[in-house]
């Protein structure tokens, strides 16, 4: 079909569809610039929708026209962009208020993203083209979101980035230790992925701030679901008996939301586990969330308060701790293994979700590489969450008013029921 339009047209098909393609990211790049300036702020723009779209095809036909006269005639159309801008930025810019550069920034990324277009860097055109519309768009929120933060936040944002980008490269990649088990470079890849979830988790949660308490409590058990139950059993003490059903569903969301955060971090370290790992966990997930929205219906219209203090979950401190407990747990479970069989996996599993479910979740998915060891990595961390999940529900008995207790079953049933269910069928299959 192709070389039959080629023929017709005298061009392919696919420069028409990378052209369309062009079009669409500037229309849209253009469309939320003009709305945003005209409609929200009430200021001069540099450019609008129709502009913005004719930069992406100007910078489809540079690179199209690149092709036939060389890379010069590309980086002649940016500089040709930049003075047209520089020009019309301090024309703008004599105006009270225009003093930001932010659309003419994306002027130029929209250039980029039609030459890339042209490329054939269609896939990652676009995703750079979300990225851009979600920054555009966000400029009230990610401002709030910065007002918020305190020294310590940023401190702590700063630390994963040392964390990630300057020890992780210059760790030496060498097994040692009992087994010959222990990598320093794998060991210090599971910190940076359980402190970036971590805080992911927290500053998704200092960005929405008071929404409810079981949104409260899912976002705060993206940081720790523990510290959820925690806060939450105590304060069920002292808040006013309805309270706990609110507090209630709080504390099943963040017991909850775990599931899916371990099958992220399955999926990071091993893709074709989490395939295996996605059915279980979904239903668990489904259970938890069902329960708690059904404690939300029956309780709907009576007083709720979302507040929920969470600590920052990141310093370096915690980093070299869940080091050693990660590789504890490796140490457990390969000594388990080796002197008690597939029952001694499932008791470190066990064990070690009472302390931690995110050491032993990675230290089986590395381990679960083959179809004999994938059984084995898969109902090791079922057993393991579900021994986490055992840990908050005592908290709750111990720590929360009998408003509390007696509201909660209902979620930790669920929960717990629909694992055993799943045993259960495993072992009939």
């Amino acid at each position: 079909m192709n070389e039959e339009f080629e023929k017709m047209t005298g061009f392919s098909l696919d420069l028409l569809i990378g052209f369309g393609i062009s079009v669409g990211i500037g229309f849209l790049i253009g469309l939320e610039r003009q709305f945003t300036k005209q409609v929200k702020e009430k200021e001069e723009q540099f450019a609008g929708v129709r502009t913005f779209t004719m930069i992406s095809i100007f910078g489809f036909l540079s690179a199209l026209l690149s092709k036939e006269f060389g890379g010069w005639f590309i980086a002649l159309s940016l500089f040709g962009l930049f003075s047209l801008i520089i020009v019309s930025y301090f024309q703008l810019s004599k105006a009270p208020g225009n003093k930001g550069v932010t659309s003419e920034i994306a002027a130029v990324i929209t250039f980029l993203l039609g030459a890339l277009v042209f490329l054939k860097f269609i896939l990652f055109a676009l995703l750079v083209m979300v990225v851009v519309l979600l920054l555009l768009a966000y400029k009230p929120s990610l401002h709030l979101f910065i007002k918020k933060l305190k020294q310590e936040e940023v401190y702590a944002i700063i630390q994963f980035v040392v964390m990630s980008a300057i020890i992780l490269p210059f760790l030496p990649d060498l097994n040692f230790g009992p087994y010959d088990l222990w990598n320093l470079r794998d060991i210090w890849k599971m910190v940076v992925l359980v402190c970036g979830v971590s805080l992911v988790g927290y500053m998704v949660a200092k960005l929405i701030g008071h929404t409810g308490t079981l949104v409260a409590g899912i976002v705060g058990g993206l940081v720790s679901s523990t510290s959820v139950a925690l806060t939450f059993s105590r304060r069920s003490k002292e808040s006013a008996a309805g309270a706990a059903f609110f507090l209630a569903m709080g504390i099943i969301g963040a017991c909850t939301i775990m599931f899916p955060r371990i099958l992220f971090e399955v999926y990071v370290v091993n893709a074709s586990l989490a395939q295996k790992l996605w059915l279980p966990i979904g239903l668990i997930t489904i259970a938890g969330l069902g329960s708690a929205l059904l404690m939300y219906k029956l309780h709907k219209g009576k007083a709720d308060s979302g507040e929920l203090d969470l600590k920052n979950p990141l310093n370096f401190a915690t980093a070299i701790k869940f080091a050693l407990l990660y590789a504890g747990i490796q140490w457990l479970v390969k000594f388990a293994s080796e002197e008690f069989g597939n029952k001694g996996t499932y008791l470190a599993g066990a064990i070690s979700g009472i302390t931690d479910v995110d050491a032993i979740t990675l230290s089986m998915a590395k381990m679960g590489t083959s179809e004999e060891t994938a059984t084995l990595a898969l109902n090791t961390i079922i057993i393991a969450a579900l021994s986490n999940t055992l840990v908050k529900f005592i908290i709750v008995l111990v720590l929360g008013s009998l408003e509390l207790r007696k509201t909660t079953i209902i979620g930790f049933v669920a929960i717990f029921g629909t694992g055993l269910a799943y045993f259960f069928i495993r072992l009939m299959g």
